[in-house]
């Protein structure tokens, strides 16, 4: 039995010594770890410190194109470099995101360095298309209703990013399922019981995000006039499924509709552009836009030969820019002999609004099935409901089209305010 305990005791004394051999070498190893997890972390702070100031830079002045060179109040040394698609040489080993560079993207490059270690982060930041948003207004005012208020009620449901510049009111409980932004707090109509379900993010103190200027809608122009179709009289366009369109011009001089002509949409950049107002109806193959610097009056049903609903890599894509009004004629929804009136596209309406014709009269005539999103100065009425004199015009069935997230309509309008893309960090030690 003596032996035995001798055996276990000594059995103990090795492994304490052991123990206590690696707890002083961890000791002695844990100043070093601990310095060197300090310069890591604070040439990580400072490279992100200089992201930081470059994202502000460029949020305030959409023109800056500068550089930022060692700040004071950061530690070790830094600096941040922007790069576009028209820099002359960029950093070595940089990833310049998805899909390469366009005219529409920066990346801000940051170093920082610290003891033996620096620190690099790139962020891609990217000019997004308006037609991300499933909705949105600059204004939540009618231009048609003596700039009175519009509200969002409870049989609402909004899927996709929505934001205003003015002011979201609401009435009862709507629904949400995208981001919502605004530079101002949503207001209530009553006192009790207006209970907006935001399911998703809200920003309501957003930066504005002012509609695309002139220039930008030249930009367009340009393109069209470049390789598009261009026109300089009211024109009446039909899409079909083969991709052809069929254009037919009115003749102010006769008033008369001259013979429609026959264009392949896939020998052009895939932009319609007029003068004067466009009527517009069909079936879309094939990404489109059609710009009017006068109205865009739908007249009938607009959609997608190949349903992304149904095949989520569909190319079918349709943009309305009007620089003026988008409407939707009285008689859309008897194009197809239905009451209802199906519409893929992102539409966007400059002058006013997206709105119905003749919206407060003759009865209710269906819903108006959106795929895709609205874009507006004002927002615009589609019909009215619980009156006196029972519902007319449509209701609303809009519902968010997720491919407008990457994919843009040729020569879609984009924001003067960027958006971060990519965000990509890494550490190198130097020996």
């Amino acid at each position: 039995m003596g032996r035995s305990m001798l055996i276990l005791v000594a059995g103990f004394m090795i492994i304490a010594g052991v123990i206590t051999n690696s707890n002083n070498r961890r000791a002695m190893m844990l100043p070093q770890k601990s310095a060197q997890n300090i310069s890591e972390a604070q040439a990580k702070n400072s490279a992100v410190s200089m992201i930081k100031m470059g994202i502000e830079k460029i949020t305030i002045d959409n023109e800056w194109d500068g550089e930022i060179s060692d700040v004071s109040s950061l530690p070790g040394s830094a600096y941040l470099e922007l790069y576009d698609s028209e820099s002359s040489s960029y950093p070595e080993g940089i990833s310049i995101g998805q899909g390469g560079w366009d005219g529409y993207k920066v990346l801000l490059y940051s170093e920082a360095t610290y003891g033996n270690y620096t620190a690099i982060v790139e962020v891609m930041m990217r000019r997004d298309s308006y037609s991300k948003y499933s909705y949105f207004s600059d204004e939540e005012r009618s231009s048609l209703l003596g700039n009175s208020e519009i509200y969002f009620y409870s049989s609402d449901v909004i899927s996709g990013p929505i934001h205003t510049n003015g002011t979201f009111r609401i009435s009862g409980t709507p629904t949400f399922f995208g981001h919502v932004s605004s530079p101002n707090m949503w207001q209530s109509r009553s006192l009790f019981g207006d209970n907006p379900d935001f399911r998703s993010t809200t920003d309501f103190n957003s930066p504005e995000r002012p509609l695309p200027t002139q220039a930008q809608i030249n930009d367009l122009k340009s393109a069209a006039t470049a390789t598009g179709l261009t026109f300089t009289n009211q024109i009446d366009v039909t899409f079909q499924d083969d991709g052809s369109v069929s254009i037919s011009e009115y003749d102010e001089a006769a008033e008369v509709w001259l013979p429609a002509q026959e264009y392949e949409a896939s020998e052009h950049n895939g932009i319609i552009s007029t003068t004067k107002k466009a009527l517009v109806k069909g079936m879309v193959a094939g990404p489109l836009t059609l710009h009017s610097e006068d109205d865009i009056e739908i007249m009938g049903d607009l959609e997608y030969y190949d349903d992304p609903r149904n095949n989520e890599v569909s190319a079918d894509l349709l943009g309305l820019v009007s620089e003026k009004d988008v409407i939707l004629d009285r008689e859309a929804h008897r194009y197809k002999g239905s009451a209802d009136v199906s519409l893929h596209a992102s539409i966007m309406a400059m002058g006013a609004s997206f709105r119905v014709e003749n919206y407060s009269s003759g009865g209710y005539r269906g819903k108006i099935n959106l795929l895709g999103g609205i874009i507006q100065k004002n927002r615009g009425p589609v019909g009215t409901f619980g009156g006196l004199f029972g519902d007319t015009g449509f209701s609303k069935n809009y519902e968010y089209d997720t491919r407008l997230r990457y994919s843009i309509p040729p020569y879609f309008p984009r924001e003067s305010v960027f958006s971060i893309l990519s965000w990509k960090d890494r550490v190198i030690v130097k020996n």
